[in-house]
């Protein structure tokens, strides 16, 4: 009767062990849907590969209309940025071509570089070079899209995306139509307001080009860390 019991107590703890391994599990999204016996994560998961990722550099960025701080990611690109801001380039920049709710640009002042392509999404505070064929303006392109169009979403379905990264655009907002336009780089992790207020200012509209009508300046840049 003894071996019994101290045998039930065995398998108790046994399963309450067992079952604390698959919780934890499931709370790190471990588990996803399965098909043909492969695992797929989670759409969380997913849509990572499509965003800078956290812990890389970031980089402070003061304008006559505030601050804005970017996170910047391991890419060729992140690295012409970083350049820019060291040796001042971006000082006395301004953002002559704005749209509300769409995005905002700086003036081409420079040579073109070649373009490294990189994976990441144009999702609403995306910050990125403007591309011209194989190669990148030295001109800053800041997304401020919230929400997605109705032609973004048709665009999205017409070009095949996938699943996961509509979702991403979904939740985050964006202008996926500018993905091969712009080599994004970095990401607006404060100070996004900032960004948006400057979207907002008066511009020649669609056919004349978007040109602000009062330019913000960068006063300063600087690397953080």
């Amino acid at each position: 009767m003894k071996k019994i019991r101290n045998l039930g107590i065995i398998t108790m703890v046994f399963l309450l062990l067992i079952i604390s391994v698959f919780a934890v599990l499931a709370a790190l999204g471990i588990f996803g849907k399965e098909s043909g016996g492969e695992i797929i994560l989670s759409p969380e998961q997913n849509e990572s590969k499509w965003l800078v990722p956290e812990g890389g550099k970031t980089v402070l960025i003061k304008t006559e209309a505030g601050e804005m701080e970017i996170l910047l990611s391991d890419s060729a690109a992140a690295e012409k940025f970083t350049e820019f801001v060291s040796s001042g380039s971006l000082e006395g920049a301004a953002f002559e071509i704005l749209a509300e709710n769409m995005f905002i640009q700086t003036g081409v002042s420079g040579e073109n570089f070649p373009a490294e392509k990189t994976d990441f999404a144009c999702v609403n505070g995306a910050v990125g070079f403007v591309l011209d064929g194989k190669t990148a303006a030295p001109s800053i392109f800041i997304i401020t899209n919230t929400a997605l169009s109705g032609f973004s979403k048709a665009y999205m379905t017409e070009k095949a995306f996938d699943e996961d990264k509509i979702a991403l655009y979904e939740k985050m907002g964006g202008v996926p139509e500018y993905e091969g336009r712009v080599l994004v780089f970095g990401m607006v992790v404060s100070g996004m307001e900032t960004a948006e207020k400057i979207a907002a200012g008066a511009n020649s509209g669609y056919t004349g080009g978007y040109s602000a009508a009062e330019p913000q300046k960068i006063i300063s840049a600087e690397i953080l860390n």
